[in-house]
């Protein structure tokens, strides 16, 4: 049983590392520069009947949101072996879209408004997408996707951005020279293809899926690089360990296997 005042910490994301708390069955958390919008979203899932995300309960007397706990691992740095599982994978796939269909119709009231971020070329839309769903935002169960956490990077995009970021990291299409845990040696074009047809895209949308992609890895560059020139503890720690060299050889190897990816044909 968990004591229902003491605060056990959790793991937080780069810019609230430390912040993050359980109480009881309950996850306290600052808000993120979307909070409002984010909280908007979270309610809109719940009456849409996607179950698969924490519900927003409210305020705390420190200001600090209240959000469902919801049980389960979640895959940390160093990445434990069970995270390569391609069910596991699928799950994610599978689970992402539901999470787009939910999202159908959701628009924010008059008065809010989501904080201008800046996407890469052809990431653009209507749809609200999570963005971020990295390892660390995925809850499993049994060797399967259980729920996405941390909303804090949805914005309304292209739902193709969002599968971009997740096989980004899922995948992960990476240089295969960085992927050092138990995906190493793994056929990541063939991950890729699993991931994308439980989207069903075509040819074409693996395509554009990738040179979104391409875009991100430029774009997250540029950020990351201003983050850690700012000062940011965690991105400053980030570019010290070879951040803009994984970046770089990331896009090499994506842009050299463009055609494999998107065709299942040769380097090119």
């Amino acid at each position: 049983m968990t004591d229902e005042t003491m605060e056990h910490s959790l793991a937080g994301g780069i810019d609230q590392a430390g912040a993050v708390v359980r109480i009881g069955e309950t996850v306290r958390r600052p808000g993120g520069v979307n909070a409002e919008a984010v909280r908007l979203f979270l309610n809109y899932l719940e009456r849409s009947g996607f179950q698969a995300a924490p519900r927003f309960l409210g305020m705390d007397r420190q200001g600090r949101e209240i959000l469902d706990y919801v049980a389960g691992d979640v895959a940390v740095p160093p990445f434990p072996d069970w995270a390569a599982d391609e069910e596991l994978l699928v799950s994610v796939a599978q689970m992402q879209r539901e999470l787009h269909a939910a999202a159908v119709g959701f628009e924010l009231p008059e008065g809010v408004v989501w904080r201008e971020r800046r996407l890469p070329p052809g990431a653009e839309g209507d749809l609200v997408c999570h963005t971020d769903l990295c390892l660390e935002n995925v809850v499993v169960r049994g060797g399967r996707a259980a729920a996405f956490i941390d909303f804090d990077l949805a914005v309304p995009a292209d739902r193709l951005f969002d599968i971009a970021v997740a096989v980004r990291h899922w995948v992960p299409l990476r240089a295969p020279s960085d992927v050092t845990d138990a995906r190493a040696d793994s056929d990541l074009v063939g991950r890729f293809h699993r991931f994308a047809a439980v989207h069903s895209l075509s040819s074409e949308e693996r395509g554009r899926v990738v040179d979104i992609l391409l875009g991100f890895l430029d774009v997250a560059l540029n950020d990351i690089r201003a983050s850690a020139e700012a000062g940011h503890p965690g991105y400053a720690g980030m570019w010290a360990a070879g951040y803009e060299e994984m970046n770089l050889r990331s896009r090499d190897w994506i842009a050299a296997n463009r055609r494999r990816l998107a065709n299942g044909q040769g380097p090119g």
